[in-house]
This record gives structure tokens, C-alpha cells and sequence, in this order.
């Protein structure tokens, strides 16, 4: 596994290039393994002519503008340490995309992951929170010394390369999981949900934009939500919806034909099990199927004529 972190100058110019200043990497054998080898190469930049103010404040930046490597050169060296490795990972998500950002605009090739690794994301659900921890952050929780520098791209990667410690396998199968499957409540368990039938529906599509089938109450505190795109599964369709208060939940829709044509939908809350997650999984990865509202038909009232509005008038 090659943890990378990059530090970059976004630049004010009109060149959409994140330009990279400095690659930084660490080799580990696996979650909680000890650093193997470090890699790391400062980058002169050639692109953008100014600097935005996160790359002004960088601890290293005076290395950067001084570095006798491009990022053509820089990046071989860094391909020629990577070896064969294929697993990477970093602190964000967004390093490897900036890498292969800078290879395109270059026009050098770029490594090609098996598997590519959000630590954040990983880190932030063993935390229990929503929300992305700063690496600082993170080092301070979790009571690691940090006598190097922040923003330096190897100590940024020796420092997430430590907090993998805190994480494990089954958090990075867990994240590999559609986020429909990833944010549903599996553990508050509700009563039975009864069945509802909605009928006289012309078509598949005009079942899954009506606002029967979509309309649906949290088991828990009977608030309404609305289902914004459905999974075509095994002879039915899966939907998540989300209350505000309690999160998100499963429900199901299954259709059939009926004697003059028409489609009968039986729309129900299923118990959320492994079996349910898996066929949820499955019609997950087929593609979403979008809805578009009906909208509700205005209630027209018959126009009185003038006698009848001065009669009423008078009436009153």
C-alpha cells in the first residue's frame, strides 16, 4: 500500500491545473504496518505565474521554487519508486486525482490504482461523525506525537500513515458500499410497516413518478419523505428516502399487471437485512432510474355568471 499526499498551487490565471510543488509517499505492507520506504520530491513550478495564498504559506515552499526538477521528471521517479505496487490511498480523496490532472496536462503516463483508498472517509466513520476530520485534527484525537511539521507532503503522509492504525478492514468494506446502503439506519429497529396499494397506473414509468409510490412515512415518527430515484431490482424496485430526525430508509415497490391493463403497485418498508442489503446492493449498480413529480391537478370551480355573483351578493 502507497500512502500519497501532494501539496499544490492552484495559480489565478485561466489554466484549470491544480500545479503540483511536492509529492510525498510512504510504503506500508497494510493497515497498521510499519512505513517500509518514504519517497519524496519537490517540484518547480512552470505553469502559473503567482501563487494563491494556501501555497504562500507552505513551510517548504522555498525548496519547491528552488527544486532542479519539472513534473515530468519528478513523476518518473516517483512511477520508478511506486514499482508495482497498485494500492494507494490518501488523507481526502482528492490527491490522486490532482496527480492525474498534472500527468494529463503533461502528457506523462500516470499510475493506474487496483484500489484507491479515502483515509478520511474511513477515519470520520470509526470517529462516528459525518463530517471530514482535518489531519492535524485527527493526529490530535487519536494522541500521536507530531514533532514534524503539518503541510509538508511526507510528514502529511507519515502522519495518515499512523493514524491507519485506527482503522480496519471491515470500515474500508463498509465504504466500498453505495452511499444509498452506507447511510441507511440499520441500527433502530422499527415495528412492521403496513402495505399500501396504489393502483391505476398506465405505464412502469408513470408508477415510478407517482406520488403514491413515492410518498413515504418514517417508521419511527410518521414524517413524510419523498423518493427521488429508484434501483431496478429482481422483479421490483428499491428506493431509499430520508427522515430528517432519524436517516435514511428502504422501500420497495413491486408491480403488476392487472386485467385491464393497468399496473397495481404494492409499495412496502421491508425489515433491513443482509439478504435485503445485497438485492438492494445489486439493483444499485444497475443505474439509477430518476423520477420526475406529477404535479397536482388544479381543483377548477364553475365561473358564475354576473346575475349569479349580484345575487349572491345581495344575499349576503
Amino acid at each position: 500500500m502507497i500512502i500519497l499526499d501532494l501539496e499544490w498551487n492552484s495559480g489565478y490565471d485561466k489554466t484549470p491545473l491544480e500545479e503540483i510543488l511536492q509529492i510525498g509517499a510512504v510504503r506500508l505492507d497494510g493497515l497498521g504496518g510499519p512505513i517500509r520506504d518514504t519517497f519524496c520530491i519537490f517540484v518547480r513550478p512552470c505553469v502559473h505565474r503567482k501563487l494563491n495564498r494556501t501555497a504562500k504559506a507552505l513551510p517548504e515552499l522555498r525548496a519547491a521554487l528552488d527544486s532542479p526538477y519539472d513534473f515530468p521528471t519528478a513523476m518518473a521517479a516517483f512511477a520508478k519508486w511506486c514499482g508495482e505496487d497498485r494500492v494507494f490511498a490518501d488523507w481526502g480523496g482528492d490527491d490522486f486525482a490532482v496527480l492525474k490532472q498534472n500527468c494529463e496536462f503533461w502528457k506523462v503516463p500516470c499510475p493506474r490504482p487496483a484500489q484507491l483508498i479515502d483515509l478520511q472517509a474511513a477515519f470520520s466513520v470509526k470517529a462516528g461523525t459525518n463530517q471530514g476530520v482535518a489531519l492535524f485534527r485527527a493526529v490530535e484525537y487519536c494522541g500521536i506525537p507530531a514533532p514534524f511539521t503539518f503541510h509538508n507532503a511526507l510528514n502529511d503522509a507519515v502522519y495518515t500513515a499512523l493514524l491507519t492504525d485506527w482503522i480496519d478492514q471491515e470500515t474500508l468494506d463498509f465504504l466500498a458500499l453505495p452511499k444509498e446502503i452506507r447511510r441507511l439506519n440499520n441500527h433502530l429497529p422499527f415495528p412492521p410497516q403496513p402495505n399500501r396499494c396504489v393502483g391505476g397506473l398506465r405505464s412502469v414509468q408513470s408508477a415510478l413518478n407517482s406520488r403514491g409510490c413515492r410518498r413515504h412515512l418514517c417508521p419511527l415518527c410518521g414524517e413524510g419523505a419523498w423518493v427521488r430515484r429508484w434501483y431496478a431490482g429482481e422483479n421490483c424496485y428499491y428506493a431509499d428516502f430520508r427522515c430528517k430526525k432519524h436517516g435514511s430508509f428502504v422501500c420497495r415497490l413491486t408491480l403488476r399487471e392487472t386485467e385491464t391493463g393497468h399496473l397495481l403497485g404494492q409499495v412496502e418498508i421491508p425489515e433491513v437485512t443482509p439478504a435485503l442489503l445485497q438485492k438492494f446492493d445489486a439493483a444499485i449498480r444497475t443505474g439509477a432510474i430518476p423520477c420526475k413529480p406529477t404535479p397536482r391537478k388544479k381543483r377548477r370551480y364553475p365561473r358564475q355568471s354576473a346575475s349569479a355573483r349580484s345575487k349572491t351578493e345581495v344575499g349576503s
